[in-house]
Protein backbone atom coordinates (compact mmCIF):
# COMPACT_ATOMS: atom_id res chain seq x y z
CA UNK A 1 0.00 0.00 0.00
CA UNK A 2 3.02 2.22 0.35
CA UNK A 3 4.65 1.95 -2.73
CA UNK A 4 1.34 2.92 -4.53
CA UNK A 5 1.33 6.57 -3.41
CA UNK A 6 3.00 8.59 -6.33
CA UNK A 7 5.05 10.38 -3.81
CA UNK A 8 7.10 7.00 -2.56
CA UNK A 9 9.32 6.03 -5.60
CA UNK A 10 10.59 2.75 -3.87
CA UNK A 11 9.33 1.05 -0.33
CA UNK A 12 11.11 -2.30 1.35
CA UNK A 13 9.95 -4.37 4.03
CA UNK A 14 11.78 -6.77 6.30
CA UNK A 15 10.80 -8.66 8.71
CA UNK A 16 13.38 -9.94 11.45
CA UNK A 17 11.82 -12.39 13.44
CA UNK A 18 10.37 -12.89 16.01
CA UNK A 19 8.78 -9.72 16.01
CA UNK A 20 10.54 -6.87 14.00
CA UNK A 21 9.00 -5.28 11.04
CA UNK A 22 11.57 -2.87 9.03
CA UNK A 23 10.37 -0.66 6.48
CA UNK A 24 12.44 1.66 3.90
CA UNK A 25 10.80 4.53 1.81
CA UNK A 26 12.40 6.16 -0.42
CA UNK A 27 10.07 9.19 -1.43
CA UNK A 28 10.21 11.45 -4.77
CA UNK A 29 11.36 14.96 -4.34
CA UNK A 30 9.29 17.60 -6.99
CA UNK A 31 11.59 19.30 -9.21
CA UNK A 32 9.43 20.92 -12.05
CA UNK A 33 5.77 21.12 -13.08
CA UNK A 34 5.02 19.90 -16.64
CA UNK A 35 2.66 21.39 -18.57
CA UNK A 36 0.90 18.32 -20.56
CA UNK A 37 -2.26 19.84 -22.60
CA UNK A 38 -4.57 21.41 -20.07
CA UNK A 39 -2.98 19.69 -16.50
CA UNK A 40 -0.01 20.41 -14.69
CA UNK A 41 2.15 17.40 -13.53
CA UNK A 42 4.86 17.33 -10.24
CA UNK A 43 8.08 15.67 -12.01
CA UNK A 44 11.68 14.20 -10.13
CA UNK A 45 14.81 15.65 -11.18
CA UNK A 46 15.50 12.79 -13.56
CA UNK A 47 12.27 14.29 -15.74
CA UNK A 48 9.90 11.43 -15.13
CA UNK A 49 6.55 13.35 -14.21
CA UNK A 50 4.40 10.88 -11.56
CA UNK A 51 1.33 13.00 -10.66
CA UNK A 52 -1.20 15.33 -11.76
CA UNK A 53 -0.72 18.33 -9.35
CA UNK A 54 -3.41 18.38 -6.54
CA UNK A 55 -4.00 21.41 -4.56
CA UNK A 56 -2.21 20.44 -1.89
CA UNK A 57 1.08 19.86 -4.48
CA UNK A 58 3.80 22.17 -3.87
CA UNK A 59 2.79 24.95 -6.23
CA UNK A 60 6.43 27.49 -6.43
CA UNK A 61 8.41 25.36 -8.91
CA UNK A 62 9.33 26.22 -12.31
CA UNK A 63 6.95 25.16 -15.17
CA UNK A 64 7.95 22.65 -18.39
CA UNK A 65 6.18 23.72 -21.58
CA UNK A 66 6.05 22.83 -24.41
CA UNK A 67 5.15 19.15 -24.53
CA UNK A 68 1.78 17.71 -25.64
CA UNK A 69 -0.09 14.90 -25.21
CA UNK A 70 0.25 13.52 -28.11
CA UNK A 71 4.31 13.73 -27.95
CA UNK A 72 3.63 11.79 -24.27
CA UNK A 73 0.93 9.00 -25.92
CA UNK A 74 3.67 8.80 -28.57
CA UNK A 75 7.33 8.82 -27.18
CA UNK A 76 7.08 9.27 -23.26
CA UNK A 77 10.71 8.00 -22.89
CA UNK A 78 11.22 10.93 -25.40
CA UNK A 79 9.67 13.35 -23.33
CA UNK A 80 10.92 12.54 -20.15
CA UNK A 81 14.54 12.68 -21.92
CA UNK A 82 13.63 16.45 -23.03
CA UNK A 83 12.12 17.23 -19.38
CA UNK A 84 15.76 16.12 -18.01
CA UNK A 85 17.71 18.48 -20.76
CA UNK A 86 15.68 21.13 -19.75
CA UNK A 87 15.96 20.88 -15.72
CA UNK A 88 20.23 20.13 -16.22
CA UNK A 89 19.83 23.26 -18.27
CA UNK A 90 17.91 24.85 -15.15
CA UNK A 91 20.86 23.35 -13.19
CA UNK A 92 23.51 24.93 -14.45
CA UNK A 93 21.57 28.93 -14.23
CA UNK A 94 21.56 28.05 -10.74
CA UNK A 95 25.25 26.90 -10.72
CA UNK A 96 25.96 30.16 -12.66
CA UNK A 97 24.31 32.12 -9.73
CA UNK A 98 21.62 33.62 -12.40
CA UNK A 99 18.61 32.15 -10.39
CA UNK A 100 19.70 33.60 -7.19
CA UNK A 101 18.74 37.23 -8.97
CA UNK A 102 16.03 36.06 -11.88
CA UNK A 103 14.33 32.43 -10.33
CA UNK A 104 13.50 30.62 -13.07
CA UNK A 105 9.59 30.81 -14.02
CA UNK A 106 8.96 28.82 -17.19
CA UNK A 107 11.07 26.19 -19.22
CA UNK A 108 9.87 25.97 -22.79
CA UNK A 109 10.66 23.31 -25.10
CA UNK A 110 10.14 24.61 -29.09
CA UNK A 111 8.94 21.71 -31.02
CA UNK A 112 12.69 21.51 -32.62
CA UNK A 113 13.58 20.92 -29.27
CA UNK A 114 15.05 24.38 -28.70
CA UNK A 115 15.16 25.89 -25.33
CA UNK A 116 13.62 29.33 -24.20
CA UNK A 117 13.73 30.34 -20.43
CA UNK A 118 11.42 32.59 -18.94
CA UNK A 119 13.31 34.14 -15.52
CA UNK A 120 12.62 36.74 -13.12
CA UNK A 121 9.85 38.94 -11.83
CA UNK A 122 9.96 40.67 -15.04
CA UNK A 123 9.30 37.49 -17.36
CA UNK A 124 12.83 37.81 -19.31
CA UNK A 125 12.61 35.69 -21.81
CA UNK A 126 16.24 33.68 -22.51
CA UNK A 127 16.61 31.80 -26.22
CA UNK A 128 18.95 29.28 -25.86
CA UNK A 129 18.75 27.57 -29.01
CA UNK A 130 20.30 24.36 -28.83
CA UNK A 131 23.52 22.88 -27.06
CA UNK A 132 26.04 23.41 -25.83
CA UNK A 133 24.36 25.36 -23.05
CA UNK A 134 26.97 26.18 -20.02
CA UNK A 135 29.13 29.04 -22.81
CA UNK A 136 25.18 30.34 -23.16
CA UNK A 137 24.63 30.69 -19.19
CA UNK A 138 27.97 32.78 -18.84
CA UNK A 139 27.11 34.95 -21.64
CA UNK A 140 23.95 35.17 -20.08
CA UNK A 141 25.10 35.69 -16.62
CA UNK A 142 27.03 38.58 -17.86
CA UNK A 143 24.44 40.19 -19.79
CA UNK A 144 22.07 39.98 -16.44
CA UNK A 145 24.90 41.45 -14.55
CA UNK A 146 25.33 43.98 -17.13
CA UNK A 147 22.10 44.74 -16.93
CA UNK A 148 21.81 44.97 -13.30
CA UNK A 149 24.62 47.13 -12.94
CA UNK A 150 23.18 49.87 -15.75
CA UNK A 151 19.39 49.32 -13.78
CA UNK A 152 18.27 49.05 -17.40
CA UNK A 153 15.64 46.06 -17.90
CA UNK A 154 15.44 43.90 -20.95
CA UNK A 155 12.92 41.34 -22.65
CA UNK A 156 14.09 39.32 -24.58
CA UNK A 157 18.03 37.46 -24.57
CA UNK A 158 18.66 35.79 -27.59
CA UNK A 159 21.98 33.80 -27.40
CA UNK A 160 21.01 31.13 -30.11
CA UNK A 161 22.64 32.63 -32.18
CA UNK A 162 24.23 29.45 -34.21
CA UNK A 163 26.39 31.32 -36.67
CA UNK A 164 28.24 33.79 -34.22
CA UNK A 165 27.45 31.85 -30.89
CA UNK A 166 30.06 34.89 -29.32
CA UNK A 167 27.04 37.50 -30.33
CA UNK A 168 24.37 38.00 -28.00
CA UNK A 169 21.02 40.42 -28.59
CA UNK A 170 19.18 41.73 -25.91
CA UNK A 171 15.80 43.74 -26.75
CA UNK A 172 15.08 46.03 -23.80
CA UNK A 173 11.79 47.11 -22.58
Amino acid sequence: AIAADPWIERATVTRRLPSTIHVSVVEREARALVAIGGDLYLATRDGEFFKRHGGEDPADLPVVTGVTAEQVARDRAGVVIAVRRALDVLEDLDRAGVSRRYPTQELHIEKDGTLVFTIGKEGISLHLGRPPYREKIAQASQVLSELARRKANASVIFLDNEAHPERVVVRMR
